[in-house]
């Protein structure tokens, strides 16, 4: 949908071509063309990339330029790095509606159109130095494959730089390991998108093949004008999003769904290390603040995340991990599959997702004002975890089986903004949850441990980590947030984070067996001392069980997830060759993948089902507890008083009594499987029970006399 402030920024995107608005393609710088160059074995002059900037004391020959790998038409000495220039003239500029700069290199490079930055790969630096180390290696291809890479320059970033008549096309080329490098290639090409019939350039390239990129998902564009993304600190640039009503979208579409300002980074911690990154995105309005807005349908907020699964092979158990989630009734992140370009380079399939903010969209927990400092007020929302960034504070007690003390994060509201008191009210109160977990009758303060938490969102939180066996389950991105007392003022676990390494995606802690509870595996240590009290607690283990039992019969059937997973692969079939053929990693190991490897999209969902099947039949077999004794209310006893008809029900239930009933009936009541009560409206009279109001699922019906409680299991459909 078009969003009102949408005209503004549409500045940013005018006149971007469809692709059907291009005509033909031409070529106006070829590698072969003579350039300019100066051997990089000290800085140059600083405004070398400038159209002022006089080069005829630069050496002077036709390229490719480098030496080493029998490709190149200008050999050169080994050297840090190569610095080249060309000048070419435009005609007409109404012509042109895209560009395409096309490089072949070693090992890295940094490409200036009329002095500004628009393309680069594999090297840091504003601008990098001459002996700047490059990331990683890279070798070129052009000579072997007749493949290149391609950076689109859209009519955005066109505008302003190129003019009529003559233009300088300037590089900077640079070696991994300098002179003692065995080879260094500068092979760049720069093609137009033309859009009538004029013909005032040169031909493609034989090997040129016309862009296209059409995608049945949303298609995200986002341009950093020139700066470079990092893990650090954001930098700013822009969004587009095509969303077309038809669900046919192109990459030379204008968008229509979103356009406008953003800060943008590198985010995560160990996946810092893929190839395939994601990215944190903060929206901002025409002037750079901060900016609330909502796209495809989602709620409106300001930070965003652009998930990139490369090592999850399946591309979605971050996906997958979200919707059990919500279908267990938990708040968590709203997923879009969409197909991600920076600058104008595809970056394959990602998952846009809400980032972990308090907001009424997402965790619902009170704003706390600095002026909240006592009373009730101070009582919530707060929100932290358990992960492993520098820790806000250490619990008294050591994690389970390890002597170093268990570490907290503080993540709402920000460190930098909490007040003492309420930073004292949040540590405070989780010392005292952990108190009563180490004292023999789990009680601290005059309050039993269930007081302090809500048991029924750490069962939900237990059963997803071990459902998927997640290896970083309870010890990393393992989020709490905590009410109002007058908001319930328990503390919830959740929400659920970052599953890209569950469901058979982790060599090792055991991660891919199908058997045993993940928390003890110890896996790598860290996990909170009181899950382990919890697990071994008879009242938890009943909530835990008759939740799974519930969860059993409706979204964890295991047809139920095998219908989901099978709908996300036909969501994502049509772009999954593109994201793919960008990634190629089927059949090669990627951190933590373990065996055996799957060599195809389908075989990595056959051995994702596979796992998932044997795991759900473990945990049916396995899970402690018993779902029909709840544990913690008074005197149970056997129930040979009343029966319920009918069973399962869908709006209405009543209450046969088999036997006379002797003394006073005290309540009746409706327990879930949470171990959340709900009493029944009873006046001595009539026992016919109105239901059509509670979600379906595994109950209890209790019923109090004379200081006994009877229960009957009822299911209500």
């Amino acid at each position: 949908m078009l969003r009102t402030h949408l005209l503004f920024f549409l500045i940013f995107f005018n006149n971007v071509a469809s692709f059907a608005q291009v005509s033909h393609w031409e070529t106006v710088v070829y590698n072969s063309d003579t350039w300019q160059y100066f051997i990089g074995n000290s800085e140059p002059p600083s405004i070398w990339n400038s159209p002022s900037f006089n080069d005829a004391n630069w050496l002077s020959g036709k390229g490719g330029i480098g030496y080493g790998d029998g490709d190149d038409q200008t050999i050169i000495t080994p050297t840090y790095a190569l610095y080249i220039r060309t000048k070419f003239n435009i005609t007409n500029l109404e012509t042109i509606h895209t560009a395409i700069l096309q490089a072949d290199y070693d090992d890295a490079y940094v490409a200036y159109l009329n002095g500004v930055e628009i393309g680069r790969a594999n090297i840091t630096g504003a601008p990098p130095r001459f002996d700047a180390e490059t990331v990683t290696d890279h070798e070129a291809t052009l000579y072997q494959s007749n493949s290149v890479e391609s950076v689109f320059l859209e009519a955005n970033t066109l505008a302003g730089l190129l003019v009529e008549e003559e233009n300088v096309l300037a590089i900077s080329i640079h070696n991994r390991f300098g002179p003692e490098s065995s080879d260094m290639t500068a092979n760049f090409f720069l093609t137009l998108g033309i859009n009538d019939t004029s013909n005032d350039y040169g031909p493609t390239p034989s090997w040129f093949t016309p862009p296209s990129f059409d995608s049945t998902l949303p298609i995200v564009k986002i341009s950093t004008n020139g700066g470079v993304l990092n893990g650090d600190s954001q930098i700013e640039g822009q969004i587009g999003i095509v969303s077309n009503p038809s669900g046919e979208n192109s990459f030379f579409d204008t968008p229509n769904e979103y356009a406008g300002n953003i800060g943008v980074k590198y985010r995560g911690q160990s996946s810092l290390w893929f190839a395939k990154k994601s990215l944190g995105i903060e929206m901002r309005d025409e002037l750079w603040n901060d900016l609330d807005t909502s796209f495809l349908d989602f709620p409106k907020e300001e930070d965003w995340i652009l998930h990139g699964p490369y090592s999850d092979k399946s591309l979605m158990r971050n996906v997958l991990t979200m919707h059990l989630a919500r279908e267990m009734g938990q708040y968590a992140s709203k997923t879009q599959y969409v197909d991600l370009f920076i600058n104008g380079d595809y970056q394959g399939i990602y998952v846009l997702m809400e980032k972990i903010k308090r907001d009424k969209d997402r965790v619902d927990v009170a704003k706390l004002r600095d002026i909240d400092i006592e009373g009730d007020e101070l009582t919530g929302g707060y929100i932290f975890r358990i992960d492993k960034d520098e820790a806000h504070w250490l619990s008294r007690y050591s994690v389970f089986r390890d002597a170093r003390k268990l570490e907290y994060q503080i993540v709402y509201p920000d460190l930098d903004k909490i007040q003492p008191e309420q930073f004292d009210y949040i540590q405070t109160y989780v010392d005292s949850f952990e108190r009563a977990m180490v004292s023999p009758n789990l009680v601290f303060g005059g309050k039993s441990f269930d007081e302090y938490i809500d048991l029924a969102s750490f069962a939900e939180a237990h059963l997803l980590n071990e459902l998927g066996r997640n290896v970083d389950g309870y010890r990393l991105s393992s989020y709490f947030h905590k009410r109002k007392d007058s908001n319930g003022g328990k503390l919830f676990a959740g929400p659920v984070w970052d599953f890209n390494l569950a469901f058979r995606n982790a060599d090792y802690c055991d991660g891919a067996n199908t058997e045993g509870l993940i928390f003890y595996n110890l896996c790598d240590g860290g996990y909170p001392f009181w899950w382990d009290v919890l697990l071994n607690n008879t009242q938890f283990q009943s909530i835990v069980r008759c939740r799974w039992d519930e969860l059993r019969a409706g979204p964890f059937h295991t047809d139920s997830i095998f219908t989901f997973i099978d709908q996300q692969v036909d969501i994502i079939e049509p772009s999954l060759a593109q994201n793919f053929a960008k990634w190629d990693v089927f059949g090669t190991y990627l951190w933590p993948n373990p065996l055996p490897l799957a060599d195809s999209h389908a075989e990595e969902i056959s051995l994702l089902k596979d796992w998932l099947s044997d795991r759900l039949t473990w945990m049916d077999a396995n899970l402690a507890g018993d779902c029909n004794t709840i544990v913690g209310l008074p005197n149970i006893v056997v129930n040979d008083i009343f029966t319920i008809m009918p069973n399962p029900a869908h709006s209405q239930f009543q209450i046969a009594f088999t036997k006379p009933v002797k003394g006073t009936i005290n309540s009746i009541f409706l327990i879930n499987a949470l171990g959340q009560r709900f009493d029944l409206p009873f006046n001595g009279g009539d026992l016919l029970f109105e239901i059509s109001d509670f979600t379906t699922g595994i109950y209890f019906v209790g019923i109090e006399l004379e200081g006994k409680t009877y229960l009957q299991k009822l299911v209500i459909e």
